[in-house]
Protein backbone atom coordinates (compact mmCIF):
# COMPACT_ATOMS: atom_id res chain seq x y z
CA UNK A 1 0.00 0.00 0.00
CA UNK A 2 2.71 2.45 0.96
CA UNK A 3 4.83 1.42 -2.02
CA UNK A 4 1.98 1.98 -4.47
CA UNK A 5 1.23 5.35 -2.92
CA UNK A 6 4.87 6.41 -3.02
CA UNK A 7 5.37 5.16 -6.58
CA UNK A 8 3.09 7.94 -7.79
CA UNK A 9 5.22 10.62 -6.14
CA UNK A 10 8.42 12.01 -7.51
CA UNK A 11 11.55 11.41 -5.49
CA UNK A 12 11.95 15.06 -4.55
CA UNK A 13 8.49 15.06 -2.99
CA UNK A 14 9.22 11.92 -0.99
CA UNK A 15 12.32 13.52 0.51
CA UNK A 16 10.34 16.63 1.41
CA UNK A 17 7.69 14.41 3.02
CA UNK A 18 10.40 12.62 5.03
CA UNK A 19 11.88 15.95 6.15
CA UNK A 20 8.46 17.27 7.15
CA UNK A 21 7.55 14.12 9.10
CA UNK A 22 10.85 14.16 10.99
CA UNK A 23 10.47 17.88 11.78
CA UNK A 24 6.93 17.25 13.00
CA UNK A 25 8.10 14.43 15.27
CA UNK A 26 10.88 16.60 16.72
CA UNK A 27 8.43 19.44 17.36
CA UNK A 28 5.98 16.97 18.93
CA UNK A 29 8.37 15.46 21.44
CA UNK A 30 9.86 18.83 22.36
CA UNK A 31 6.33 20.18 22.91
CA UNK A 32 5.42 17.17 25.06
CA UNK A 33 8.56 17.72 27.13
CA UNK A 34 8.62 21.48 27.54
CA UNK A 35 4.97 22.49 27.26
CA UNK A 36 3.35 19.32 28.57
CA UNK A 37 5.89 18.93 31.37
CA UNK A 38 6.63 15.25 30.75
CA UNK A 39 10.27 14.60 31.62
CA UNK A 40 11.86 11.94 29.40
CA UNK A 41 13.66 8.93 30.79
CA UNK A 42 17.14 7.98 29.64
CA UNK A 43 15.78 5.61 27.01
CA UNK A 44 13.42 8.29 25.66
CA UNK A 45 16.42 10.54 25.13
CA UNK A 46 18.19 7.71 23.29
CA UNK A 47 15.14 7.39 21.03
CA UNK A 48 15.11 11.12 20.25
CA UNK A 49 18.72 11.51 19.09
CA UNK A 50 18.31 9.64 15.78
CA UNK A 51 15.62 12.11 14.72
CA UNK A 52 18.06 15.01 15.00
CA UNK A 53 20.64 13.16 12.89
CA UNK A 54 18.06 12.09 10.33
CA UNK A 55 16.66 15.60 10.08
CA UNK A 56 20.07 16.93 9.08
CA UNK A 57 20.55 14.07 6.61
CA UNK A 58 17.08 14.67 5.14
CA UNK A 59 17.89 18.35 4.60
CA UNK A 60 21.14 17.36 2.88
CA UNK A 61 19.26 14.80 0.75
CA UNK A 62 16.72 17.48 -0.14
CA UNK A 63 19.53 19.60 -1.58
CA UNK A 64 21.39 16.73 -3.25
CA UNK A 65 18.30 15.36 -5.03
CA UNK A 66 18.00 18.58 -7.00
CA UNK A 67 21.30 17.88 -8.76
CA UNK A 68 21.20 14.79 -10.99
CA UNK A 69 24.93 14.23 -10.60
CA UNK A 70 24.59 13.75 -6.85
CA UNK A 71 22.29 10.74 -7.07
CA UNK A 72 24.82 8.58 -5.21
CA UNK A 73 24.95 11.06 -2.34
CA UNK A 74 21.16 11.15 -2.24
CA UNK A 75 21.02 7.34 -2.29
CA UNK A 76 23.60 7.12 0.51
CA UNK A 77 21.78 9.72 2.65
CA UNK A 78 18.41 8.02 2.21
CA UNK A 79 19.83 4.58 2.99
CA UNK A 80 21.52 6.02 6.08
CA UNK A 81 18.22 7.55 7.20
CA UNK A 82 16.56 4.18 6.66
CA UNK A 83 19.18 2.34 8.72
CA UNK A 84 19.20 4.92 11.52
CA UNK A 85 15.42 4.75 11.75
CA UNK A 86 15.60 0.96 11.82
CA UNK A 87 18.07 1.28 14.71
CA UNK A 88 15.63 3.63 16.45
CA UNK A 89 12.88 1.04 15.94
CA UNK A 90 15.00 -1.55 17.75
CA UNK A 91 15.68 0.88 20.62
CA UNK A 92 11.94 1.57 20.87
CA UNK A 93 11.16 -2.15 20.93
CA UNK A 94 13.57 -2.53 23.85
CA UNK A 95 11.92 0.45 25.58
CA UNK A 96 8.46 -1.07 25.15
CA UNK A 97 9.87 -4.34 26.50
CA UNK A 98 11.02 -2.47 29.60
CA UNK A 99 7.60 -0.82 29.94
CA UNK A 100 5.87 -4.21 29.74
CA UNK A 101 8.41 -5.75 32.18
CA UNK A 102 9.83 -8.14 29.59
CA UNK A 103 13.35 -6.88 30.34
CA UNK A 104 14.67 -5.58 33.63
CA UNK A 105 15.18 -1.85 33.54
CA UNK A 106 18.17 -1.57 35.86
CA UNK A 107 20.35 -3.61 33.51
CA UNK A 108 19.50 -1.56 30.43
CA UNK A 109 18.03 1.80 31.41
CA UNK A 110 20.62 3.54 33.55
CA UNK A 111 22.85 6.49 33.06
CA UNK A 112 26.12 5.20 34.49
CA UNK A 113 28.07 8.43 33.99
CA UNK A 114 26.16 10.15 36.81
CA UNK A 115 26.38 7.17 39.14
CA UNK A 116 30.14 6.71 38.72
CA UNK A 117 30.84 10.22 40.06
CA UNK A 118 29.36 9.31 43.47
CA UNK A 119 32.14 8.50 45.92
CA UNK A 120 30.50 8.73 49.34
CA UNK A 121 27.17 9.08 51.12
CA UNK A 122 27.18 12.88 51.00
CA UNK A 123 27.59 12.82 47.22
CA UNK A 124 24.74 10.33 46.99
CA UNK A 125 22.40 12.51 49.07
CA UNK A 126 23.23 15.66 47.11
CA UNK A 127 22.77 13.75 43.87
CA UNK A 128 19.35 12.52 45.01
CA UNK A 129 18.28 16.03 46.02
CA UNK A 130 19.36 17.61 42.75
CA UNK A 131 18.07 15.04 40.36
CA UNK A 132 14.90 13.06 40.09
CA UNK A 133 15.54 9.87 38.14
CA UNK A 134 12.79 9.09 35.65
CA UNK A 135 12.06 5.37 35.52
CA UNK A 136 11.82 3.78 32.08
CA UNK A 137 9.09 1.33 33.01
CA UNK A 138 6.59 3.93 34.23
CA UNK A 139 4.66 5.38 31.32
CA UNK A 140 2.91 8.66 32.08
CA UNK A 141 1.36 9.50 28.73
CA UNK A 142 -0.73 7.29 26.47
CA UNK A 143 -2.06 8.44 23.11
CA UNK A 144 -4.90 6.30 21.69
CA UNK A 145 -4.02 3.61 24.22
CA UNK A 146 -0.37 3.35 23.17
CA UNK A 147 2.70 4.67 24.96
CA UNK A 148 4.99 7.14 23.24
CA UNK A 149 7.67 4.45 22.91
CA UNK A 150 5.18 2.25 21.05
CA UNK A 151 4.26 5.15 18.79
CA UNK A 152 7.96 5.62 18.14
CA UNK A 153 8.16 2.01 16.91
CA UNK A 154 5.43 2.75 14.37
CA UNK A 155 6.82 6.11 13.25
CA UNK A 156 10.48 5.13 13.02
CA UNK A 157 9.65 1.92 11.12
CA UNK A 158 7.40 3.88 8.76
CA UNK A 159 10.19 6.41 8.13
CA UNK A 160 12.66 3.58 7.58
CA UNK A 161 10.43 1.99 4.93
CA UNK A 162 9.70 5.30 3.19
CA UNK A 163 13.41 6.21 3.14
CA UNK A 164 14.29 2.79 1.74
CA UNK A 165 11.69 3.13 -1.02
CA UNK A 166 12.93 6.64 -1.82
CA UNK A 167 16.52 5.34 -1.99
CA UNK A 168 15.36 2.62 -4.36
CA UNK A 169 13.67 5.19 -6.54
CA UNK A 170 16.87 7.24 -6.53
CA UNK A 171 18.97 4.31 -7.72
CA UNK A 172 16.44 3.36 -10.41
CA UNK A 173 16.28 6.98 -11.53
CA UNK A 174 20.06 7.12 -11.87
CA UNK A 175 20.17 3.85 -13.84
CA UNK A 176 17.47 5.00 -16.25
CA UNK A 177 18.94 8.48 -16.57
CA UNK A 178 22.46 7.37 -17.47
CA UNK A 179 21.62 4.45 -19.79
CA UNK A 180 20.16 6.81 -22.37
Amino acid sequence: MIKSLLSKLENIHIIRIITTIIAGIIISFLTIQHVGGYAPCDFCLREQRPYYYCFLMAIAANFSVQNNRLYRATFFLLMTISLVMLYDTVISIIHVGIEWNIWRENTICTNDSKIESIENTIDLLTHMEREYIIRCNQTKLYILGLSLAFWNIILSFMLSVISYIAAGKTSSFSDNNFKK
